[in-house]
């Protein structure tokens, strides 16, 4: 009887041996190269053959290069630049032929995405690090006043997280989006933008947009660095309809620095300067706005929309050298309290009457406190 339990203990320990040498085995095949650094893996010539070739759930890592193509990621994968021999940036690059449109958004527009992530199967996260999507010199085929480019667009039902990617020149006249991610109808997604560098985009740095109610996209959007182009025109940070989170990002240059357009969204500890707009709530209703710190804008916090209750709330924030502190625009249901406000040439304009919370914070400095109210 014991010899038996023995070798029944030596069977179950070689099988679990065995177990372990397939799954090595398995998750080394899982891995895959575009470019010619790594010796030991499966070789692409370009990163579209190599995700249009490659199982469900591998890793490709991207050799510095710059690959002048789209693509297109209809499979859960992970794309990853590598550094080798001190370089690292692999570049995606626009094909000398130009862009073509190839996805047509929930807001009814057609894209050209320099890398699409759609119709993933099976469903799985598309995750991307480390590699540089550049739009200079893009052309869109087809190009008209309502076609946009969009340097990295996940479009609904697309799940994962895009980290420590670089977008730039997306400048596309009036419509280049660095980072595009949204959800329509159907199961909820969630999507994660992080420790990504945006710039040089002449419309949007990062957009999420969920056009249904309750809102089926939760974005993450935390630890970017992101820079508008034009003074009058880019929106840094947009999110419309979705649920989520804007934390610790660094916002500076165009329009407005982080704008939310609907849904519950919790924007905390985000850095914005020099910027006209720094953060804008319009249907934002039950989004918080929490320890933020504001400086050289024209306006710190704009309001808009339907004022229904909940609304959003102001607490904690620090804000320097600014034209006007607050705008209300006679939105209702707005609670601003326990900030920081401190040299600015007008503080509260037209102010709810039941929204004038000049009591509730720390004021210094400041010209004209107040200079309209609302019925």
């Amino acid at each position: 009887m014991k010899r038996t339990r023995l070798i029944s203990k030596h069977w179950v320990l070689f099988l679990s041996a065995v177990a372990l040498i397939a799954a090595a085995s398995r998750a080394q095949a899982a891995n895959y190269e575009v470019g010619t650094c790594v010796a030991s893996l499966p070789k692409f010539g370009s990163i579209q053959i190599a995700v249009n070739s490659v199982t469900p759930g591998s890793t490709i890592v991207v050799c510095p290069a710059t690959y002048f193509e789209q693509v297109t990621i209809s499979r859960p994968l992970t794309l990853r630049g590598l550094s080798i021999n001190n370089q690292d940036r692999p570049v995606i690059a626009a094909p000398p032929n130009g862009l073509a449109i190839n996805v047509t958004s929930i807001t009814g527009a057609n894209v050209a995405a320099q890398v699409l992530v759609q119709n993933v199967a099976p469903p799985g996260n598309v995750n991307l690090t480390g590699i540089t999507v550049d739009g200079s010199s893009a052309e869109v085929q087809g190009c008209s006043v309502s076609a946009f480019l969009a340097g990295i667009f996940y479009a609904s039902g697309t799940a994962g997280t895009i980290n420590e990617m670089t977008t730039r020149n997306q400048q596309l006249p009036s419509c280049g989006y660095g980072i595009w991610i949204e959800n329509g109808p159907g199961p909820n997604q969630s999507i994660t933008v992080e420790n990504n560098s945006v710039h040089d985009v002449t419309w949007e740095g990062i957009f999420a947009i969920s056009n249904q109610t309750p809102s089926t996209l939760a974005a993450t959007i935390k630890g970017n660095f992101v820079t508008g182009k034009v003074y009058n025109q880019t929106k840094d940070i947009e999110v419309n309809g979705v649920s989520g989170a804007l934390t610790g990002n660094v916002v500076t240059g165009g329009l407005q620095g982080i704008t939310n357009d609907g849904g519950p969204v919790a924007i905390s500890g985000n850095t914005v300067a020099d910027i006209s707009i720094g953060v804008g709530i319009a249907f934002g209703d039950g989004s918080t706005v929490t320890s933020n710190k504001l400086s050289n804008v024209y306006t710190a916090f704009l309001f808009g929309g339907s004022g229904v209750s909940p609304g959003p709330t102001v607490t904690g924030n620090t804000t320097k050298n600014t034209t006007y502190v607050i705008m209300y625009n006679c939105v209702p249901n707005v609670t601003v309290k326990s900030n920081t406000f401190n040299d600015s040439e007008f503080g509260f304009d037209h102010v709810p009457t039941a929204n004038s919370g000049l009591g509730v914070n720390s004021i210094y400095n400041i010209d004209t406190v107040q200079t309209s109210s609302c019925p």
